[in-house]
């Protein structure tokens, strides 16, 4: 069986905006700490003879500094977060995909236009930042 999981997680570890370890499915209060939370991964849309189309969704979580002044501080983390979302689209464009076995992939997109923020620590100096995206492929 075909670990979608471990292609996606392989495969984001070579985006340049990553600055930490990769987790995947936990979240700690720590700055910078990355995340890629799955959604869903077998998620059928289309039934076809000799396969089906499915959507793989899964999502980036990201702590970054946080201030509660008026510095530019949040503009530019949120912006350092939605450097990750072009870069999917970078790699959509080229057709740069994970390794999925006996599948095709046909796209990979962001599902938002820009990265959710999702709260702040108790201390108020770690924001934590969302993103979601979805991969589509044919499933042989």
């Amino acid at each position: 069986m075909n670990n979608k999981h471990k292609a996606v997680v392989e495969f984001l570890k070579n985006c340049p905006e990553l600055n930490s370890f990769l987790y995947f499915n936990t979240t700690k209060e720590e700055l910078e700490f990355t995340s890629i939370n799955s959604i869903t991964s077998e998620r059928v849309v289309k039934e076809y003879f000799k396969g089906a189309l499915k959507q793989y969704d899964f999502a980036l979580v990201v702590m970054k500094q946080y201030d509660i002044g008026t510095s530019d501080i949040n503009v530019q983390e949120i912006f350092n977060v939605q450097k990750f979302m072009f870069w999917i689209e970078e790699q959509d464009k080229i057709k740069n995909y994970p390794k999925f076995e006996n599948a095709q992939i046909l796209r990979m997109k962001n599902l938002q236009d820009e990265p959710s923020f999702s709260g702040v620590n108790e201390a108020g100096d770690i924001a934590k930042y969302m993103c979601q995206f979805r991969i589509e492929y044919i499933e042989k």
